[in-house]
């Protein structure tokens, strides 16, 4: 995605843009978080004094009243109805795959391997464990007799 520096903005602000690049430009604008930063870092407070000035001050009133008499539209009605309709389909293609793999027996196959897993599972464990107690075993060893040796060691010079 290409992103434009200020100058770009600036003369996309001031309108000194042909049609087609500025075009561009404010597609760009709507999809690039970072572009409109740099745009709105353009703004001064002069000019958003003038917007001000601009809008009325009954405006949010005029709008929430025009926003008021909007009627529905009724084709949405119709398209929740094809909604629905879609939503059996879909039920009926999800209840027929799963009496298809029932009758194939592929449910079945995989309740048949749990306890397998289980016993896999189990065994790792219990092997895990068995190497913990040897580790510990062998490392209490291993420290005794580095214990004796100093000991023995520091005896001898001693004497």
């Amino acid at each position: 995605m290409k992103h434009y520096d200020l100058v770009e903005w600036k003369l996309f602000k001031e309108n000194l843009l042909q049609d087609e690049i500025y075009k561009k430009m404010e597609d760009h604008l709507i999809s690039c978080h970072e572009c409109m930063e740099a745009f709105l870092s353009l703004i001064d407070d002069e000019e958003i004094e003038m917007a001000e000035a601009m809008v009325p001050e009954d405006f949010t009133k005029n709008v929430m009243k025009n926003i008021e008499n909007i009627r529905p539209i009724r084709k949405n009605q119709k398209r929740n109805k094809k909604l629905s309709s879609d939503f059996f389909i879909y039920y009926g293609a999800v209840a027929s795959v799963a009496i298809i793999l029932t009758a194939s027996g592929v449910f079945g196959k995989m309740v048949d391997s749990i306890p397998q897993i289980a016993t896999n599972i189990n065994m790792e464990e219990s092997r895990l464990k068995a190497d913990t107690i040897y580790g510990l075993s062998k490392k209490i060893t291993r420290e005794t007799n580095k214990f004796v040796n100093n000991f023995n060691l520091n005896r001898n010079k001693e004497d």
